[in-house]
């Protein structure tokens, strides 16, 4: 049978906007103490694979510092407390990021968690098909330079097998939503 870790004690160690730090006490089923253990707590995720009727995907590409390196991925972020619903912050996350619309609701595809070692958030994805392209993006601060890409459907599982696509949440999502869509097999 399955047995929990039981939480001895716990220590915020820092917590902002963006990050929420603890450091756990915790104890195994066999009695042995592992100290500390991090936890980050973040909020739940969002990220769509949007389809134009022409099949490309829309992509973004970004500088993200803690790999020193420009990432091409899938338009997503945070889903805000003022969301309706995780699928209309994907469809929001989409519009402000790349410029692009959704026809309608965004599909949801599959919910993952972003790294269950050490993180207590979630990544949902969802699927929009026949997005068009409505105005310019309304980026961020962090997104400054970040660049809308459309990629035709087979270039996108080449990107995934030949590794240009490198964000692993990404990587699964889009696999996921390609098989949905009965662009690859499993």
């Amino acid at each position: 049978m399955e047995k929990n870790w039981k939480v001895l004690r716990s220590e915020c160690l820092l917590k902002d906007r963006w990050i929420d730090l603890r450091a756990d006490a915790c104890e195994t089923p066999s009695g042995r103490e592992i100290s500390p253990y991090y936890v980050l707590s973040y909020a739940d995720w969002v990220n769509i694979v949007a389809i134009t009727a022409s099949e490309e995907v829309v992509l973004v590409r970004q500088y993200r510092h803690a790999v020193a390196t420009w990432v091409t991925e899938l338009p997503g972020g945070v889903a805000d407390a003022e969301d309706p619903s995780l699928a209309q912050a994907a469809a929001r996350e989409l519009l402000e990021e790349t410029g692009y619309r959704v026809a309608e609701l965004p599909t949801a595809v599959c919910s993952l968690y972003a790294n269950p070692a050490t993180n207590t958030n979630r990544v949902h994805t969802f699927l929009a098909r026949g997005v068009t392209f409505e105005r310019v993006p309304e980026l961020e601060a962090g997104e400054e330079g970040m660049s809308v890409h459309l990629m035709p459907v087979a270039d996108v599982i080449a990107a995934l097998r030949t590794g240009e696509i490198r964000q692993s949440m990404h990587v699964a999502a889009l696999s996921l939503a390609l098989m949905a869509c009965g662009y690859l097999r499993a």
